[in-house]
């Protein structure tokens, strides 16, 4: 019997990984738990913030090779996204010897043109003479509907548009007081106070932060410290303008 079963253990062997068989399909790991999307938004960044990094993790399946492989990958002509202008590729698009993963990194620039709404960057995964994306699509069910999305695919959202914090919001039971010094609401206005004032934006963006610690008592300063700025710059030739480039940033009537 020991004799039987020696010779059936030599004759099937153990199940290896067969790497022809993967076909080495390159693929975006993270496809799936993002949704095929990344979000960027500089609403919320000081205005000194002029760029950010975002890095994609880009797989194949298979086993690593003793040489680089380039992949490739396609930018979609619908993106509005324009390289150079709001984007740069900072790392080749290589699978290095030894490795079994890429981290794509892009530089987004933060340009004049995300205040008016979000850009996109479509990117799409194609076979080359390293790669096949034989690893392509799944398939997600929302209210009985299907859609087939693909493992091949990433968009990049981008934009700098901020909403207004709770104590600043229309209808919020602070809106009349704090309007009162800082004027109305503008994701410039609220980007150049957090870099003045070095503000820690996920604290006021907290529903209670007007009453916590007397914090409602700082809006005056920030209003005077803030109107004092926009004074200085325009009478040295250099005002402040909103978004639209024409009207002049102004605080509310209770700022001196």
């Amino acid at each position: 019997m020991a004799t039987v079963l020696l010779g059936a253990c030599k004759k099937d062997g153990l199940t290896t990984y067969n790497d022809k068989a993967s076909k080495n399909s390159i693929y975006f790991p993270d496809a799936k738990s993002t949704n095929n999307q990344v979000f960027v938004s500089f609403g919320y960044a000081k205005s000194n913030v002029k760029d950010s990094i975002v890095k994609i993790l880009v797989r194949p399946i298979g086993a690593a090779m003793d040489y680089d492989r380039p992949y490739n990958l396609s930018i979609a002509d619908s993106s509005t996204m324009k390289a150079g202008t709001d984007y740069e590729m900072m790392s080749p698009r290589i699978i290095k010897a030894g490795r079994v993963a890429d981290t794509l990194k892009i530089k987004l620039l933060r340009t004049t043109t995300l205040r008016s709404g979000p850009l996109f960057l479509y990117m799409d995964l194609k076979p080359n003479d390293n790669f096949t994306n034989d690893y392509l699509s799944y398939n997600t069910t929302t209210n009985g509907v299907t859609k087939t999305r693909y493992y091949t695919r990433m968009t990049i959202m981008a934009d700098d548009i901020a909403g207004a914090p709770p104590f600043w919001l229309s209808g919020s039971s602070y809106y009349s007081f704090t309007v009162g010094y800082l004027g109305t609401f503008s994701t410039l206005k609220f980007q150049l106070l957090v870099t003045m004032y070095n503000l820690n934006v996920e604290e006021l963006v907290q529903p209670n932060w007007f009453l916590n610690n007397g914090n409602y008592r700082r809006i005056s300063g920030w209003a005077d410290g803030l109107k004092a700025y926009l004074n200085r710059m325009a009478a040295s030739g250099t005002p402040i303008y909103e978004a639209d480039g024409v009207t002049p940033m102004a605080m509310g009537p209770n700022a001196k």
